[in-house]
């Protein structure tokens, strides 16, 4: 490795899985071996358990989500910010109008 230049392959840990490392990478054509943020999370038992946070189905003729729990999600508005280091996250934010006797809402 040279001092100034970018290896050609990073490995790292889940704590440098974030959008804006891998964007930074990718534009710089480096190889990429990094776990995604939530991948210990997505390990536990009691992830694995709770199916309803991954049954989640998009249509997106419609631009709808519908939840584990059958309820249909519509698109209400979309945001941005920014985080300490500039990067740009967009936020889509869907809602659905019948939530409240739904078994699977805690």
């Amino acid at each position: 490795m040279q001092l100034g230049r970018l290896p050609g392959t990073v490995i790292a840990d889940a704590g440098y899985g974030s959008e804006g490392n891998y964007a930074y990478l990718e534009g710089e054509e480096v190889k990429v071996i990094v776990k995604y943020n939530t991948y210990h999370k997505e390990k536990t038992k009691a992830w694995k358990k709770d199916r309803s946070k991954l049954d989640w189905q998009y249509v997106e003729a419609k631009d709808t989500w519908t939840c584990a729990g059958g309820r249909r999600l519509t698109f209400i508005q979309e945001s941005k910010e920014k985080t300490e280091r500039r990067y740009e996250i967009r936020k889509w934010l869907y809602r659905s109008t019948s939530c409240a006797e739904c078994p699977l809402k805690a």
